[in-house]
């Protein structure tokens, strides 16, 4: 598979399942940066920049994935759609964001978000799990004692492979979301954008989804660690309703 652009500022293309397509005229200005498909991110030159102990009172160990020296980030859906499995976590059992009653970032502009289940093939799996290999082997080089949390996760009745994907709705680095419903494109991003949508649209369960992300900082806390995947740019397509109706006769239902 070739690389694809992703980028909310460029020219509409023809291809109407392309990530972003059907760009609005008045966002051509900025130059769209092409962001790499999964399976054309070299994995053999990953490495993993270690900035020590968190500072201000932390017990993570700060640690940065990185590729051929840059941040790692790819387009996760080259080839088509994938799937969510039970949508947005708004009723999330851990600390909740800011926007859904929880307690203010001490720092300003703290990304934050809700996290989004992502089913994915095969391939999507076998490159997740050989980038979590690489981020746990060299973190445990830093850090001896750690429990690593796997970036996928497997059901084995049905086999098939899932990972979840953190969605920026308030703070720095906000996702660029775009909703397919309707025959229309809505684009925008945050936590009012997305709200209006959540309710009419079941969540975004088993919504079809395109999506680019990035690799943050290995997440580190309480003897725990991890990679946590990031959403720079999404696409949700939400479930057709059924056109068919086998009981619309109200005269029939009141007999």
């Amino acid at each position: 598979m070739s690389s694809r652009s992703f980028c909310l500022d460029q020219a509409p293309r023809s291809d109407s399942d392309s990530p972003m397509a059907q760009q609005p005229q008045s966002k051509r200005a900025r130059v769209e940066a092409e962001i790499p498909s999964f399976d054309k991110v070299d994995l053999s030159k990953f490495t993993l920049k270690d900035y020590g102990k968190s500072k201000n009172g932390g017990n993570g160990h700060k640690a940065f994935p990185l590729v051929a020296g840059e941040s790692i980030q790819f387009n996760l859906t080259p080839g088509g759609w994938l799937k969510t499995t039970f949508g947005f976590d708004v009723n999330t059992k851990f600390e909740k964001p800011s926007f859904l009653g929880g307690k203010e970032p001490e720092t300003v502009g703290t990304p934050e978000g809700l996290n989004l289940r992502i089913n994915i093939d095969k391939a999507e799996g076998d490159f997740l799990t050989q980038l979590d290999g690489l981020c746990k082997d060299a973190f445990e080089e830093l850090v001896k004692k750690v429990e690593w949390n796997l970036l996928v996760g497997e059901t084995p009745v049905f086999s098939t492979y899932f990972c979840k994907v953190t969605v920026v709705l308030k703070g720095d680095g906000l996702t660029q979301i775009a909703i397919v419903a309707d025959n229309k494109v809505t684009r925008g991003e945050g936590w009012e954008f997305l709200k209006p949508f959540l309710d009419s649209n079941n969540g975004f369960r088993q919504a079809d989804v395109k999506l680019a992300v990035r690799v943050k900082k290995l997440w580190n806390v309480a003897g725990k660690a991890g990679v946590k995947l990031e959403a720079t740019e999404l696409v949700l397509r939400p479930l057709g309703r059924p056109k068919a109706c086998a009981f619309g006769d109200d005269s029939e239902l009141l007999a």
